[in-house]
C-alpha cells in the first residue's frame, strides 16, 4: 500500500465532541486506579516517600542534591498533601491523580494526531499495559513525571504544527518542571529536539530556524538551572557514569526494561504479544502515515538510544522507561486508525482493549494491585502495615523494640505513628521502677548485625527467646531482668555500659527516646525522634568508703549531623545537675570525656547522656537519626592523685576510634596544605616513606618512650586531615597545649588489635571553636614501636 496522505495538514485532524468510548476509558479507568488505593501496605520505595517528605524543606533539596537519585519536586508535592492527612490513600492520591491525567493526555494526543477514535483507543491501550496502572497506585514520582512529559508532548506537537512562540514556552516550562522530578528527563529532551528537527518540515525555513534555537536555547536553560540546583554537589551523575557496562548486559537490562514497560509481569506471551503490536504499530505508521511516524519515533527510540551509549544497566527498571507505553499506545492506536477495516470499529476495539485492561487487573494480576500484601518486593522486609499492627499490641510499659535494618525500622515506625495509641517505638522509655525491660527484636528478611539466623539468635541471646512469624517479619521477644544501679564497693572502681544488646538495657537506669541501633560497626542507641531530648540515665551508689574522688566519664559517640548535640549531665544526691557540652555534628570526633572532681562525701551519682538530633542531614534510610550515635559509656572512680588510675581513664578513651577509617587513599597533588612551623623534636625520627613518592614518615627514634612533635599550626579550617599509621599497642595523641592552663587531647587513636591500620587512612582533627582562625602550638605524641605519622615533604596537616 501506498502512503495516505491526508487532505488536512498533518497533527490536525479534530473533532468537536469526544465519542463514548472515550467517556468509557475515563470511567473505568477511574475504577481501576482508585478502588482499593489505600489497601495495600506501602512497599520498600513507597516508604521512602513519605518517610523523606515529612522534612522540612532544607532537608529534602539537601536529599535531592547528596544523596537521592530523584530531584525534589515530587517530595515537595507530596508534603502539600499531606498537611491533609498521612494515611496511605492520600499518600498515592497525587500518582493516583496523574495516572488518571495521564489517561486524558493520551487520547488528547491521540485526536490530535488522529482523531478521536483513535484518541481513545490510544488511552484504553496505555490503561491495558500493567505498569501504567501499577505507576498510577504508588507514592513514587513517575506518574508525576510521565504526566509532565505528556503536557510537553502536546505543546511540542502544536509547536512542530505552528512553530509559535507560546508554545515552545509552555514546552519549556513543562521541560523544566518534568527535569524537576527525574533526571531522565534530559534524555527526553535530547528526543523533543530531534522531533522538531524532523516534523517541523511544514513550516518555513526561518520560523523553522527559530522555534529550533528558541528551544535548544531554553533546553540549555533548564539543564543549566537543574545542574547549579541540584546536580552540582549530587552523586547522581557519577552514579550514571560508573554504571558503564558490556554492551551485551547493557542490550540485556535495556531489552528487560523495554519488555517490562509493555507488560510489567514476568510473562514471555503476553510481553511478546505486547512487543509484536507496537512493532506492528510503528510499522504500519511507516507504511501509511510518516507524518506521525516521524513524531512519534524519535521520541521512543532516542533515549533508549541514549541509554545504551551511557553504558546503562545497573539499577535499570522498566519503571525508567514509562515514557515508551504511550507512544507505544498511539502508534498502535494510529495504525488501527489508518486501516480500513479498523478504523470503522474504533469503537468496538476500544470496548474489547478496555476488557483485556480491566480483566487483566481484576483477575490474574488482582492481588499484584488491590490486596494487602499487593507490591511486596522481598529486598528488606514487607508488609510494614501488617507488621506495625502486631507490634502495636505488644506495646506496653517497659517495652523497647529494634530492628535488624534501619530502613524497615523507620517505615514500620512511620505506620506505628499513624495508631491512636503510643508509638512503642518512637515513645520507648524504661525506668528504675521497671524491674524486668520486654525487649522486641523485628528481623526482616535478614537478621541484620545481631545474628545472621534464628537459630544463631537464640543460641545468642538464649533459648528463651520467643518467636513470631509475621509475613516477612519475624518478631523475637526476650525478658531481660535490669539492675539499674551499679554499686561501688572499693576504689579505685571502673565500670563499663556497652550499647550492646541486650545488656545496655539492663543497666541504663533510664532510656527515654532511644532505641537500639546495630551496624556492621557497632553496637549503639539513637533518638527516635529529631529535635527532642533523647535521655541514657545511669546510676551509681558509692558504698566505698568516703574520700577525695576523680571521676572520668568516657562516652564514644558517632555524631554525623550538622547541629545535632551530644551532652551529659551529672548529678550528685540532691544537687543540681552540672551541664558538660560534648559534641555539635558534623563531628569526626567519636569520644569525649567527661571528668568530676569531688571533694565531699557522696551517696548517688546520676549521669545522663543527652542526645538531640537536628533534621538537617539526610540519609538514604528515609531519614536522620542514624546521624548521631550512642555507642559507650565508660566511668571510672579514681581516689585523687591515683596516677594510674587517671592513665586508665586515659587509655580508654583513645583506643575506640581505631574502626573509624578504612578507606585507602591519598589527597589528590593540588589539595591546600595547611601551614605549620616545626617548634621541637622529642625523640622522633624519620623513615623512608615505603615506596609512596613524595611520602615519608616520622616516628619514636627510642619506641620505649614516646616522640613529641611540637607544632606551631595555623587553624584556620574546620577539621584538618593527616594520616597517622598504627600496629597493634601503638597510639597517637594531638594536644593542643595554650600559653597558660592544662594542655587539651584534640585528637586520640590506639590500636589495641593485631592488624595494622591501613597506609593512608585519613583521620580528620577537629578544630574546637574557640581555636579556630588562630595560630596554635599542637603536640603530636607517637607511643610505641609501631606508631606512625605519615608527611608528604614536610607536610602533616592538610
Amino acid at each position: 500500500m501506498g502512503i495516505v496522505h491526508s487532505p488536512v495538514p498533518a497533527f490536525k485532524r479534530t473533532a468537536a465532541a469526544p465519542p463514548p468510548a472515550f467517556w468509557l476509558v475515563l470511567g473505568l479507568g477511574a475504577v481501576l486506579i482508585f478502588w482499593n488505593l489505600g489497601v495495600p501496605s506501602l512497599w520498600l520505595d513507597e516508604a521512602a516517600s513519605p518517610l523523606n517528605a515529612r522534612y522540612p524543606f532544607p532537608y529534602i533539596l539537601e536529599l535531592s542534591r547528596t544523596l537521592e537519585e530523584h530531584p525534589p519536586l515530587y517530595y515537595l508535592a507530596l508534603k502539600g498533601v499531606m498537611a491533609l492527612g498521612q494515611g496511605d490513600f492520600l499518600l498515592r492520591l497525587p500518582s493516583a491523580l496523574c495516572g488518571l491525567g495521564c489517561l486524558v493526555l493520551v487520547a488528547l494526543l491521540g485526536r490530535d494526531l488522529f482523531g478521536w477514535g483513535a484518541g481513545a483507543l490510544a488511552a484504553a491501550l496505555w490503561l491495558a499495559m500493567p505498569q501504567d496502572l501499577w505507576l498510577s497506585r504508588i507514592a513514587r514520582p513517575y506518574a508525576l513525571w510521565l504526566f509532565f512529559f505528556l503536557c510537553s508532548l502536546r505543546f511540542l506537537l502544536r509547536a512542530t504544527r505552528e512553530g509559535r512562540a507560546r508554545d515552545l514556552q509552555l514546552l519549556l516550562a513543562a521541560n523544566l518542571l518534568m527535569t524537576a522530578t527525574h533526571y531522565l528527563s534530559f534524555f527526553l529532551m535530547a528526543a523533543e529536539a530531534c522531533c522538531l528537527l524532523a516534523c517541523s518540515g511544514g513550516l518555513a525555513v526561518r520560523r523553522r530556524l527559530r522555534a529550533l534555537g528558541l528551544y535548544l536555547a531554553g533546553a540549555a536553560a533548564v539543564v543549566a538551572i537543574a545542574y547549579w540546583v541540584l546536580l552540582r554537589h549530587s552523586r547522581t551523575p557519577q552514579t550514571i557514569l560508573d554504571y558503564n557496562d558490556v554492551p551485551a548486559r547493557i542490550l540485556t537490562a535495556l531489552g528487560q526494561a523495554v519488555a517490562g514497560a509493555f507488560y510489567y509481569f514476568d510473562a514471555p506471551v503476553p510481553r511478546l504479544l505486547w512487543l509484536s503490536a507496537v512493532l506492528l504499530g510503528f510499522f504500519a505508521l511507516w507504511r501509511r502515515d510518516r507524518p506521525a511516524l516521524r513524531f512519534l519515533l524519535p521520541l521512543a527510540a532516542v533515549p533508549v538510544l541514549l541509554l545504551f551509549l551511557f553504558g546503562r544497566s545497573t539499577g535499570l527498571y522498566s519503571r525508567h522507561l514509562a515514557f515508551l507505553a504511550p507512544l507505544a499506545s498511539l502508534a498502535m492506536a494510529g495504525a488501527a486508525a489508518s486501516l480500513p477495516p479498523l478504523a470503522a470499529r474504533t469503537g468496538l476495539v476500544t470496548v474489547c482493549v478496555l476488557a483485556l485492561a480491566v480483566g487483566d487487573a481484576l483477575g490474574p494480576h488482582r492481588k499484584d494491585f488491590y490486596d494487602l500484601h499487593s507490591y511486596q518486593v522481598p529486598v528488606i522486609g514487607n508488609n510494614y502495615k501488617q507488621a506495625a499492627d502486631v507490634l502495636a499490641a505488644l506495646s506496653g510499659p517497659g517495652t523497647a523494640v529494634s530492628y535488624s535494618n534501619d530502613f524497615f525500622g523507620n517505615a514500620v515506625s512511620w505506620y506505628l505513628s499513624r495508631k491512636p495509641h503510643p508509638n512503642p517505638v518512637d515513645d520507648q522509655r524504661l525506668t528504675p521502677e521497671d524491674a524486668t525491660a520486654r525487649l522486641v527484636y523485628a528481623a526482616s528478611t535478614h537478621h541484620g548485625y545481631l545474628a545472621r539466623s534464628e537459630a544463631e539468635f537464640k543460641r545468642e541471646f538464649g533459648p528463651g527467646a520467643r518467636a513470631t512469624r509475621v509475613d516477612t517479619t519475624m518478631l523475637y521477644t526476650l525478658d531481660v531482668p535490669r539492675t539499674p544501679t551499679h554499686p561501688l564497693e572499693a576504689l579505685p572502681a571502673r565500670l563499663r555500659l556497652a550499647a550492646a544488646y541486650p545488656g545496655f538495657f539492663a543497666t541504663a537506669a533510664v532510656l527515654d527516646g532511644l532505641r537500639h541501633h546495630q551496624n556492621a560497626r557497632s553496637a549503639a542507641f539513637v533518638p527516635t525522634r529529631n529535635d527532642r531530648d533523647a535521655v541514657a540515665a545511669f546510676d551509681f551508689e558509692n558504698k566505698a568508703p568516703q574520700a577525695p574522688q576523680d571521676i572520668f566519664c568516657n562516652v564514644v559517640y558517632d555524631n554525623r549531623g550538622r547541629e545535632n548535640l551530644l551532652a551529659a549531665r551529672a548529678a550528685f544526691d540532691d544537687e543540681p545537675a552540672a551541664v558538660f557540652p560534648l559534641s555539635a555534628g558534623d563531628d569526626a570526633v567519636h569520644q569525649r570525656q567527661v571528668k568530676l572532681r569531688r571533694d565531699r562525701p557522696w551517696k548517688r551519682l546520676r549521669l545522663e547522656i543527652v542526645l538531640r538530633c537536628a533534621s538537617l542531614t539526610p540519609t538514604l534510610e528515609g531519614g536522620n537519626l542514624e546521624t548521631l550515635r550512642l555507642r559507650d559509656v565508660e566511668a571510672f572512680f579514681c581516689p585523687q592523685g591515683d596516677a594510674a588510675c587517671a592513665d586508665a581513664a586515659e587509655k580508654g578513651l583513645t583506643a575506640s576510634m581505631l574502626d573509624n577509617y578504612l578507606d585507602e587513599r591519598f589527597l589528590e597533588a593540588s589539595t591546600v596544605l595547611q601551614h605549620r612551623d616545626v617548634l621541637s623534636r622529642d625523640n622522633i625520627t624519620e623513615g623512608d616513606g615505603e615506596g609512596q613518592e613524595g611520602w615519608s614518615r616520622l616516628l619514636a627514634a627510642d619506641p620505649a618512650r614516646p616522640g613529641v612533635l611540637g607544632l606551631d599550626v595555623t587553624l584556620d579550617r574546620p577539621r584538618l586531615v593527616f594520616f597517622p599509621r598504627l600496629g597493634k599497642g601503638a597510639s597517637v595523641r594531638v594536644w593542643a597545649v595554650p600559653e597558660q592552663g592544662p594542655r587539651t587531647l584534640l585528637f586520640g587513636l590506639e590500636n589495641a588489635t593485631g592488624r595494622w591500620t591501613p597506609v593512608s587512612a585519613q583521620y580528620e582533627l577537629v578544630v574546637p571553636p574557640q581555636l579556630r582562625g588562630k595560630n596554635v602550638r599542637l603536640d603530636v605524641e607517637l607511643s610505641g614501636r609501631w606508631a606512625q605519622l605519615w608527611q608528604q615533604g614536610d607536610t602533616l596537616f592538610f
